[in-house]
């Protein structure tokens, strides 16, 4: 069977009264609303993964999915997805349901689509794709090419700020040297030109022996300009935000030279299947949460299993340990537009 027709069983599935098909699975997220768009994504995700599964070993799971979002309060949503029949919980996704989700925790084992701390939940298992988690695997990386001293480059956003926090957090741990921060007060062409030459004329960047861009959407623009401003370039590292699976090679030749740790399956895509159908259809950074939503059916096969494996997801390597899974991804440099794997570093796991 086609991943399309699959896709059209499991609308059948997913849009099925509860009545008419008992649910042994239940599937919490936000469907409606603003975070609409997002939970389809990991919902197709997920959906493909159970179908690809059950053309394998016929195992036998229904599926519903409820949607979380006229539920502020998630309890009363708990009491209608479970039943007695229900033997697992998928999601929810936002943070604050996660975080009403492990102060009523299921009697069954549960696997919330977000991290709101590092903690054992009992049967809540807490999976997250959040960008931090590629912070550690990048200061590894970057420590494991010698450099000792970086300068953070970045708007002034809040999305830049907490990557700069976390980024900085583990590059002093791991006795790294930090040089003032640069602010890039513009994105136009011109203003952005003339940030670029303003801090590489600055003394503190001579000392510089990498850039760590904390505005990865501004890569795209950044790169080009400090390579060609620069005698003697030295190495960007940003975050996977910063390479777009769905430009073209050429439209990515001006990131050449970007060093990320991202998702295996934007990195070597090759390796499922069905990756190029999917990102013709996925628009807008989505296709990672597809990725995620993939994944996240994978390792809720694995939480009644007393010995856990390590899987080879399309987020990363992934290991459940003490209520949390977590994620390794890889690290790759962009040479001739396309993402070419370096290495394999350590975890998150902290």
């Amino acid at each position: 069977m086609s991943w399309t027709r699959y896709f059209a069983v499991a609308l059948v599935i997913a849009t099925t009264p509860l009545s008419a098909l008992a649910a042994d699975i239940s599937v919490l997220l936000p469907l409606t609303g603003a975070t609409a768009k997002a939970s389809e994504s990991i919902r197709d995700g997920l959906l493909a993964s159970y179908y690809q599964a059950l053309a394998v070993d016929k195992a036998s799971h229904s599926l519903h999915f409820y949607d979380t979002t006229p539920y502020p309060d998630l309890k009363p949503l708990l009491d209608i997805a479970i039943n007695e029949e229900t033997t697992l919980v998928i999601g929810p996704l936002l943070k604050e349901h996660v975080s009403q989700l492990l102060e009523h925790t299921p009697n069954i084992p549960t696997l919330a689509l977000n991290r709101v701390n590092n903690t054992n939940g009992g049967g809540v298992w807490q999976f997250a794709l959040a960008p931090e988690e590629e912070t550690l695997p990048l200061v590894t990386l970057m420590r494991q090419s010698g450099i000792q001293r970086v300068r953070t480059l970045m708007q002034a956003d809040a999305n830049s700020e907490r990557l700069r926090q976390s980024f900085e957090q583990l590059w002093k741990a791991q006795g790294g040297e930090l040089l003032p921060v640069y602010i890039l007060k513009s994105t136009d062409t011109d203003g952005l030109t003339a940030n670029i030459k303003q801090l590489l004329a600055e003394p503190q960047t001579a000392q510089a022996q990498a850039f760590y861009l904390a505005s990865p959407q501004l890569s795209l623009y950044a790169l080009p300009l400090l390579n060609f401003y620069q005698r003697i370039p030295i190495p960007v590292y940003s975050g996977s935000q910063s390479y777009d699976a769905e430009k073209s090679q050429l439209e990515r030749q001006d990131l050449n030279g970007l060093r990320f740790c991202g998702l295996p399956w934007l990195i070597t895509p090759q390796k499922w299947q069905d990756s190029s159908d999917v990102l013709s259809i996925n628009k807008a950074n989505y296709d990672r949460l597809y990725a995620f939503g993939a994944d996240a059916w994978t390792v809720s096969q694995q939480l009644n299993n007393p010995k856990k494996h390590p899987i080879a997801g399309r987020t990363g390597l992934l290991n459940l340990i003490n209520g949390q899974v977590q994620r390794t991804p890889v690290c790759a440099e962009v040479m001739d537009g396309k993402a070419t794997l370096t290495q394999t570093t350590v975890g998150t796991s902290r």
